[in-house]
């Protein structure tokens, strides 16, 4: 890897970095908040919702960049994005109605949509040298390390300096996210896997392998609960209070970095059959959280770390190693939309259903990830018997 990627490289890692820390911080006790500020409970959901606009919005800016071609465009959707994520989410501290701080929510998830796919693409292209799995497994330490900082300062200042201070002293990584962003533009302005616009956009060329993966992972998702349904119903049924639902989360970020490189490298050596692990994490997390014991939420927390590791690190590089390299973007833009499309659905049920019985919401759980699990044999099957698309 020659010197000007292998810094390009670092540059993203410590975007993300200071960007986790702005919203990963905010978000950490986004449900307890919104209960603070007296929401009800299908407010924790619509925060989904935010997951389910920025994720079809993956979609809209992965199509769009792979349309034009530009690498302009590629980086000005992530400057564009990481600016709504970073610049946003301080304003939580002059609001107090419930409704505002939701609608907040909502916007800096769209920030994320746009600029996700791009990013992904650009940092596809820069991890060629040290193979994707550990190249996308260091970006999500380095990434962790700011989900773990972020929440660990909110939780000082909102137990010091209540919920005002502890959202706006978030401006500061802010900032400083911008500020990479900019340097590794500068840096890398030229991207060479989008400098050959496709002026068409089809869902064509990806392949029986890549709908296999994503109707595999919009299962999973669609029993993987939002963190702010978690935080929200622990504070709502008294198992935690604000401050110690801030640090579980801070725990779930810092398993999420232990296990990023590990996943990654175990992914470069035996490819799909590492993604077996996110079902069936996934499946555990909700018997845990509603035994309502403390203890509990505790290791449903660790499990939920293991589960967004894997969602962040390997399942990102799958896509790169399944289409290639000109449907990138594209790729990216259309299971990010699919999966947050079945996440937002399965908020809503799971929401549901957590204020009917313990017993359905458990069953359901486990028929999600069960057929999830199903669909991914059979890609690992067909990808045995099958060459890489590249």
């Amino acid at each position: 890897m020659e010197k000007k990627i292998l810094i390009v490289f670092v540059l993203l890692g410590l975007v993300s970095l200071a960007a986790d820390m702005v919203y990963e911080g905010a978000r950490s006790a986004s449900g307890a908040y919104l209960e603070y500020l007296k929401a009800p409970p299908i407010a924790s959901s619509i925060v989904g919702v935010g997951e389910f606009i920025g994720y079809i919005l993956r979609f809209v800016s992965g199509a769009v960049a792979s349309y034009l071609g530009s690498s302009a465009v590629f980086w000005g959707f992530v400057a564009l994005g990481y600016a709504m994520n970073v610049l946003l989410l301080p304003f939580l501290a002059f609001t107090g109605i419930w409704w505002i701080a939701t609608l907040l929510y909502l916007v800096e998830r769209i920030g994320k949509g746009l600029r996700a796919p791009v990013r992904d693409a650009i940092l596809a292209e820069v991890t060629e040298g040290i193979g994707k799995g550990k190249g996308f497994g260091l970006h999500e330490v380095m990434d962790q390390v700011g989900a773990l900082a972020g929440p660990l300062l909110f939780a000082y200042m909102l137990i010091h300096y209540g919920y005002s201070n502890a959202f706006l002293v978030l401006l500061i990584p802010g900032t400083l996210a911008m500020a990479f962003v900019f340097t590794a533009w500068f840096l890398y302005p030229r991207i060479k896997s989008v400098e050959i616009p496709s002026r068409r956009i089809s869902f064509r060329g990806m392949g029986r392998r890549f709908w296999l993966y994503v109707s595999s992972m919009a299962l999973q998702s669609l029993g993987f609960i939002h963190w702010a349904i978690v935080s929200y119903f622990l504070k709502y049924w008294g198992v935690l209070g604000d401050a110690e639902i801030a640090l579980l989360y801070a725990i779930a970020m810092g398993v999420d970095a232990i296990v990023a490189f590990p996943i990654g490298y175990l992914y470069d050596v035996v490819k799909f059959r590492s993604l077996y692990i996110a079902p069936i994490t996934t499946l555990a997390i909700v018997p845990l959280l509603t035994t309502r014991v403390a203890a509990l939420a505790y290791a449903a927390a660790v499990l939920w770390g293991v589960t967004m590791g894997i969602s962040e690190t390997i399942m990102r590089a799958s896509i790169a190693d399944i289409v290639g390299r000109d449907r990138l973007a594209m790729a990216y833009g259309v299971f990010g939309m699919l999966y947050g499309v079945s996440w937002g659905i399965g908020g809503f049920v799971l929401t549901s259903l957590l204020q009917i019985s313990a017993p359905l919401v458990v069953g359901y759980t486990v028929a999600t990830q069960m057929l999830s699990l199903t669909i991914l044999t059979i890609l690992n099957r067909q990808s045995s018997s099958e060459r890489p698309q590249h």
